[in-house]
């Protein structure tokens, strides 16, 4: 997980401590928690595909615990189908995922490269947000306002050997 964070704070050098903990919730836990109702998910994907723009960005980015996240934006460019993303999606989000012990590793992975300053936000930061984090029960999250308008993420999470 130490490589997967540091990569991710040199891409994304605008991350916030939220957006480090929806990486690592992604990477334990997938995309099942996004897939209650399959023609909602299947109509927000195809809304969302028609609302991005091609981008010459990876297709795959690695997210650990075998996730990755496919953006869409490439996935258009490389002309991947509706369908197809979509299926990929359920697979993925009814998968076996590595849980809650893998999240718990990953958070302090996140809080020791933080504590050595190698985050793109300070350990202060990092513990006033984990600390609500935690007294919430550890809920799903988005990325950051600051995370979105930079770097304007339209993905979904596969597993890393659907492709």
């Amino acid at each position: 997980m130490t490589d997967i964070l540091l990569f991710h704070f040199a891409r994304y050098p605008k991350m916030t401590p939220q957006d480090a903990v929806k990486l690592l919730y992604q990477s334990a836990f997938g995309p099942g928690h996004l897939l209650r109702d399959e023609d909602m998910a299947r109509n927000r994907l195809a809304e969302e595909l028609a609302a991005t723009q091609e981008s010459d960005g990876p297709l795959l980015e690695d997210i650990g615990g075998g996730y990755a996240r496919l953006y869409l934006g490439a996935a258009k460019r490389a002309n991947l189908p509706l369908e197809e993303i979509f299926a990929r999606f359920l697979f993925s989000a009814q998968a076996a995922c590595p849980g809650k012990d893998a999240f718990a590793t990953g958070l302090s992975c996140l809080e020791a490269l933080t504590a050595q300053g190698r985050a793109p936000f300070d350990s202060v930061a990092l513990e006033a947000y984990l600390t609500e984090y935690r007294a919430e029960g550890c809920p799903m999250v988005s990325h950051s306002q600051t995370y979105r308008d930079h770097y304007h993420p339209a993905y979904r999470v596969v597993k890393n050997d659907v492709l």
